[in-house]
């Protein structure tokens, strides 16, 4: 099937630009979330882009761009799967914005805007689920505005040369801000010992063997003082690495780093003259050396005295420890010297803690993570001259303030207590006391926003489709359309839209319920089931809430407000791969409200007081939610 069709304003056809001789791609930028990517050349370029597939891809060629240097990919999390920019042929550069299996985007919707010549920006549209499959043999073809490209654009070369450094050549070396980054195998024990000769420095790497594309190679680099680093290897595994430097360039240092390469730092300040280094590259944009190798370019040094760590501008604290402390109440880091770091959420029960000026020490200890640590999961990594750790906390937990005590951060461990919901019922995790249930649950109204929060109930099955069958004969569909209605009924009291996908016994499929979810751009999605496991399981009750990606924190808020306004076990939250969890956009949660093969659950389910309380319970989380993110 072919569609022909105009973006927005857009009119012509697409024109292959040839021009006179390869234009590079300067940087470029694709946030996930936002779905938004910018992507700018030294040299004009008219895109030429088509949206394939199985799975659907949005692929723009750069005709007469290259890119120089290996493909670059990224991996993420939902509707877009990733996104990657490589060299598929000699003078064509390549993106491509990979959706997950299942969905696809509207070509009529994706909006090319271009800045000028040299900078594009793309908007794509919200993914949604496909209803049907295509065929990558009938790509669509995309027309895109079309550029002017004079042969030659005034002031551009001058331009560029003040923003951005020549480009080098060579896969194995990168420009950092504070010098260079070579991609040699290599490790800090290995000896390298230096000597200047004029406009010459020489390093000699001891036990090391070099790519064999790169020995005997003269690399031009033509940056801070630099005109060309050369490369020799001897028969004794030794590599003798020679810079050729201008007066102006200060001595430099080479070491290993930590992570990978061979790092090149000068022992004094860069000339002034230097030029502003992009940072899209697999090099680290900062420099990472450790105090013990700033004392070594000191002995270096011709009189003995050397250059400051300041003067060097390479100096780094070392990150020794992380631990947990006091039956797991404190979130300790341990470095070398005084540390400062910012702390921050992601998103639900992950934190983010960003340590500047720092590297992870050779002998780094981590905590010891057992079973039933409030720590999930902790992720440390080293990105330019900054540790950074994610933080995972379980279900019930989060990090409080952070707090920077000369050579230790501290952050204290909670148990992840929301303020008390608006009919003053305290908001506990389990094992607290029960919240009063005798007063009927009527809150005052008060508007939550200008602009009404959306939700959607979905009562699970319906129809053709009882759902689980229970003691007696009990069915799910039965017990969860009452509970649904009554949670709506509640919410929308608190001028809350609330859009059900269904009110009636009837069925809807799955795809039906997510689809219309995405459709009307709901805030949340909760959908509520009975559970069932064995007829010769009575013993089995309780409650169980599930999420599988955003919809974490809103399960943590339903069901600490069910387990403190309703008689019921707790089964605890999970994660689960659901369909309607996975194919809505907005945080999703399925509540499963007891157990109907459970003879203490199916017994109270059967009760319409035990129901309202439910559903009370439901929307007293909801709301409670909608307050604490703004919604």
């Amino acid at each position: 099937m072919r569609f022909n069709w105009l973006l927005s304003g857009f009119i012509g056809v697409f024109l292959l630009c040839s021009p006179a001789k390869a234009g590079k791609i300067v940087s470029w930028e694709f946030e996930s979330q936002d779905k938004s990517l910018v992507f700018k050349t030294d040299e004009g370029v008219q895109p030429e882009a088509e949206l394939l597939s199985n799975p659907t891809r949005l692929v723009i060629d750069l005709p007469g761009t290259i890119l120089g240097r290996e493909t670059v990919k990224e991996s993420y999390q939902g509707a877009v799967r990733g996104f990657r920019i490589g060299q598929p042929e000699p003078n064509t550069s390549r993106i491509v914005v990979e959706l997950a299996p299942g969905y696809t985007i509207d070509a009529d919707e994706i909006e090319f805007e271009s800045v000028s010549p040299t900078h594009w920006e793309v908007e794509i549209p919200q993914p949604r689920v496909s209803r049907f499959a295509a065929s990558d043999d009938d790509p669509q073809a995309l027309e895109l505005p079309q550029v002017k490209l004079p042969s030659t654009l005034p002031g551009l070369e001058n331009a560029e040369v003040a923003a951005t450094p020549a480009a080098i050549n060579s896969p194995y070396i990168k420009a950092t801000k504070n010098g260079f980054f070579i991609n040699i195998d290599g490790n800090r024990k290995i000896k390298i010992d230096s000597e200047r000769d004029g406009d010459r420095i020489n390093f000699f790497l001891e036990g090391i063997t070099i790519p064999s594309d790169l020995v005997d190679q003269s690399v031009p680099v033509n940056q801070y003082g630099i005109s060309t680093i050369e490369f020799e290897q001897s028969d004794d595994d030794q590599v003798i690495m020679s810079l050729a430097v201008t007066e102006e360039s200060p001595d430099w240092l080479a070491t290993f780093s930590r992570i990978k390469g061979l790092l090149l730092v000068p022992k004094g300040k860069l000339p002034r003259s230097s030029p502003t280094v992009a940072t899209n590259s697999d090099a680290p944009s900062e420099v990472i050396v450790t105090e013990s190798e700033a004392n070594q370019d000191r002995e270096l040094s011709p009189d003995g005295n050397g250059t400051s760590p300041t003067e060097l501008d390479i100096s780094s604290r070392q990150i020794d420890e992380i631990e947990l402390k006091d039956n797991d109440s404190e979130f300790l880091i341990h470095g070398d010297d005084e540390l400062s770091a910012v702390a921050s959420r992601t998103s639900n029960g992950i934190y983010q803690i960003t340590i500047d000026n720092a590297e992870l020490a050779e002998d780094f200890k981590g905590p010891d993570l057992q079973a039933g640590s409030p720590i999930s999961e902790l992720k440390v990594r080293q990105e330019d001259d900054r540790v950074v750790l994610e933080v995972t906390t379980r279900l019930r937990y989060r990090l409080g303030q952070l707090n920077a005590d000369n050579k230790k951060i501290s952050l204290p461990i909670e148990i992840g207590v929301a303020p008390p919901p608006i009919n003053d019922a305290p908001l506990l995790p389990p094992g607290f006391a029960k919240a009063p249930k005798e007063r009927p649950f009527e809150p005052e109204l008060t508007p939550l926003a200008s602009d009404r929060p959306r939700v959607i109930i979905d009562p699970g099955h319906g129809g053709d489709d009882p759902g689980t069958i229970g003691i007696g004969g009990f069915r799910e569909k039965d017990v969860v359309l009452p509970i649904s209605l009554d949670v709506a009924e509640i919410l929308r009291k608190q001028e809350i839209d609330v859009v059900m996908t269904r009110d009636t016994d009837n069925f809807i499929s799955l795809e039906g319920r997510t689809d219309l979810a995405n459709d009307v751009e709901a805030d949340l999605f909760v959908s509520i089931h009975a559970n069932a496991i064995n007829l010769s399981r009575p013993d089995v009750n309780g409650l169980e809430t599930y999420y599988y990606k955003s919809g974490r924190r809103l399960a943590e808020v339903i069901h600490w407000s069910i387990l403190n306004g309703v008689e019921i076990d707790d089964r605890s939250i999970r994660r689960a791969r659901f369909y309607v969890l996975r194919h809505s956009t907005m945080p999703a949660v399925l509540v499963e409200v007891g157990f109907l093969t459970g003879a203490v659950d199916a017994s109270r389910l059967k009760d319409p007081n035990h129901r309202r309380q439910m559903a009370e319970a439901i929307a007293r989380g909801i709301i409670q939610y909608i307050k604490q993110n703004n919604i």
